[in-house]
């Protein structure tokens, strides 16, 4: 139902209890009949009160909400990809609860990455710091929905993920997460946010890996967090036909040189 309709609907129903209350009144008959118009009037003028009450008006479009972050996504791979770096993105848990993300130069990261500055020089490696375009969405699970992220708990965690996008998110129909040896698999089925994808994989894929938008950093920050080592989002692949999307995480302990320290 649209919003005028729903407005339409409301004010009908309390212009009817207003005519059928103004009817009971003008016929003054005291009977059966005249119970049963205040009845139905009364009824009217509370259902129509409660629909405009309770109404918190339209929920905005699964396509423009999939559009909004699209192009920071892809101002921050192209700001990277200017400065040289070409590396695919690492998402570091901190003791406080947080997450850091580190894009290397090249394909190795640095094996160190403290500090608060944005772009890291060590001799050992360098790599763009940032905050993960998914942290305020990341906070206000925590913060409105007590999220809590399992820790050291394989099937807790494939569950949070699947709860996260499922009930809380409510951006998929049917989102499964399992592990494919020490990678996890996340695969969305009836995506909602499809047309973020389309937009951003249209610049280029590299996107997705080495940035990330706020729902694929999203699930690798749970991720890092969960398992308690950096993690990277090794692969994205989108369906558009089946408005699937398919997301590979690959934890540091799954081989391969990874961040290491960050003090």
């Amino acid at each position: 139902m649209t919003l005028n309709n729903l407005y339409s609907g409301a004010f009908s129903l309390i212009i009817a209890a207003v005519g059928l209350l103004a009817l009971a009144t003008a016929t003054g008959r005291g009977d059966i009949t005249t119970a049963t118009l205040v009845l139905a009037g009364a009824s009217c003028f509370i259902t129509g009160v409660f629909l405009l009450a309770l109404h918190k008006g339209e929920p905005i479009s699964p396509e423009i909400a999939a559009l909004l972050p699209a192009q920071g996504t892809i101002g921050i791979a192209t700001l990277c990809a200017d400065l040289g770096v070409q590396g695919d993105a690492w998402f570091i848990p901190e003791e406080d609860g947080t997450v850091v993300e580190i894009i290397p130069v090249t394909s190795a990261p640095p094996v160190t990455v403290g500090g608060d500055y944005s772009y890291i020089t060590r001799e050992d490696g360098c790599a763009v710091r940032l905050v993960p375009v998914c942290t305020p969405l990341l906070r206000h699970l925590q913060d409105k929905y007590a999220l809590e992220i399992p820790k050291d708990d394989n099937e807790g965690l494939l569950a949070c993920i699947e709860e996260v996008c499922d009930t809380l998110l409510e951006i998929s129909g049917k989102t499964t997460a399992a592990r494919d040896g020490a990678n996890i698999i996340v695969t969305l089925n009836d995506y909602h946010l499809v047309p973020g994808c389309q937009a951003i994989r249209e610049v280029s894929p590299k996107c997705c890996t080495m940035v990330g938008c706020p729902i694929c950093s999203l699930l690798a920050a749970i991720a890092a967090i969960g398992i308690g080592t950096p993690t990277k989002i090794e692969h994205v692949a989108l369906d558009e036909r089946r408005k699937s999307l398919r997301v590979i995480l690959r934890p540091e302990s799954a081989g391969g040189p990874g961040p290491g320290v960050l003090g």
